[in-house]
């Protein structure tokens, strides 16, 4: 549950900053961030270790050793969030006073735990083996892949703010350092996502698996070579990125057509009730990720922008689309005065056609402040989003004006909503609820349920 709303809340900020910044961006590597994104990581992982503990008994030291570092990892980001250590929009406050009591806690738990773990881990034990080729050796791999990426982002987060308290100098490590380190440990990550639910615990055939995923592997590798030379020609990073997804949800369709399927072959959707919720929420979750994986991928590879100067009455072409500079009005709300633009958006080439919708981006300022803020206009749809943002004018009736056409970006939102929705349902697994009713049961006098 807790994986899930750090999922969604992780989306909502992502979503924020998308719509109310103004620079049309979803994700910029910011240090407040990646203080939510690596507890993500480390949770992600323990989720997925947690399965094997349950099913298998293997992985136990390792299981707790996440939980500890996931915990730590929160409380790490309420730190850089609080403390005033770093300059964000993000931030929620600057008080030194509070980030040492957060310090010393942090300190406290992290120490405590690590200690406590060091004494006992050698009588949790790390249960039975397992072969090369298995379930278990699979998800170890996607747990280590998944480690070492938030030692990465952990690593490119706290280096600047080392560097800058030993008085040796400001840098600033941006979006280069982790998109050059952060995707490709992703790659391996996102490949065997696909293989995993389809293995065998204990141990699995490789040539079971050859034969089961060879059609998902083919359609995946030939659609992503032919999809972005049906548009543009082809891209190498596109068709890549594309492949991993389709790679994700074609696995994700053998693996519930093998759920459905009887012992005489057949299809029927009466074996949904028979396979746990959890098994259904995880292809649901994996699912998400597919989406959210191609929304990132067309979105990066298609999208359009300009950042330009326009006066009332021009027009611009920009990703298929004709954006016409109308007008000015002023705007007074309960606290801020500003200034509205008003945009028409046609086809490209549809002269003067009715237009296909109606923006207008705002410049606010606000009274108690004078801070001025951007509100963006978006035109939002399944496959795309018109965006317009108002920068400063330059004159009476020009402004400067940011104008993005983002192909799928709505599927990267899409694809974390689906990944939460998938958890919420391995949660609701009626096992968890007995098991918790069991427990009830046992503490009480007698060991009997009232």
């Amino acid at each position: 549950m807790a994986w899930c709303f750090l999922t969604l809340g992780i989306a909502l900020g992502s979503f924020w900053a998308y719509y109310e910044l103004g620079w049309g961006g979803w994700w910029f590597w910011d240090p407040v961030e990646n203080a939510s994104f690596m507890p993500w990581l480390i949770a992600t992982a323990l989720v997925h270790s947690l399965s094997v503990a349950e099913k298998r008994g293997t992985f136990r030291s390792w299981t707790v050793l996440l939980a500890i570092v996931g915990f730590s990892l929160s409380l790490l980001g309420t730190f850089l969030v609080r403390s005033g250590v770093l300059t964000s929009v993000h931030a929620f406050a600057t008080d030194p006073a509070r980030g040492v009591f957060i310090l010393a806690f942090l300190a406290i738990v992290v120490g405590g735990s690590l200690l406590l773990f060091a004494w006992r881990a050698p009588a949790i034990g790390n249960g039975p083996g397992f072969a090369a080729v298995s379930r278990e050796s699979l998800l170890l791999a996607n747990n280590v892949l998944l480690s070492v990426a938030m030692a990465a982002v952990l690593l490119g987060t706290l280096y600047p703010l080392v560097l800058d308290t030993l008085g040796m100098g400001k840098i600033s490590v941006g979006p280069p350092y982790f998109d050059a380190v952060f995707y490709p440990l992703m790659a391996p990550a996102l490949f065997l996502m696909g293989i995993g639910p389809l293995a065998r615990w204990k141990k699995a055939e490789l040539p079971d698996l050859v034969a089961r995923l060879r059609w998902a592997f083919a359609v995946s590798v030939i659609a992503a070579l032919l999809l972005p030379l049906a548009v543009d020609g082809f891209r190498p990073m596109t068709s890549l990125g594309l492949m991993f997804a389709l790679w994700i949800a074609t696995c994700v369709v053998v693996a519930v057509r093998d759920m459905l399927r009887g012992a005489d072959g057949r299809l029927s959707l009466r074996r949904i009730g028979v396979h746990p919720a959890s098994a259904w929420g995880m292809h649901f979750a994996h699912l998400g990720v597919a989406v959210f994986v191609a929304g990132v991928t067309l979105v990066t590879s298609y999208e359009s922008g300009r950042e330009l100067r326009m006066e009332v009455g021009q027009r611009i072409e920009l990703g298929g689309y004709d954006i016409r500079f109308v007008g000015l009005a002023p705007i007074t709300g309960p606290n801020y005065d500003g200034t509205r633009g008003i945009f028409e958006i046609r086809r490209a080439g549809a002269g003067d056609a009715a237009p296909i919708a109606m923006l207008s981006p705002e410049k606010r300022v606000y009274r108690a402040s004078g801070m001025p803020m951007t509100e963006a206009s978006i035109d939002r749809s399944l496959i795309r989003d018109v965006y317009l943002s108002m920068g400063e004018p330059l004159g009476d009736r020009a402004w400067v004006v940011r104008a993005h056409v983002k192909p799928f970006v709505n599927w990267i939102w899409l694809g974390c909503v689906l990944m939460a929705i998938g958890g919420f349902v391995a949660a609701a697994d009626r096992r968890y609820r007995r098991r918790a009713v069991e427990r009830a049961a046992q503490a009480l006098p007698g060991g009997q349920a009232a």
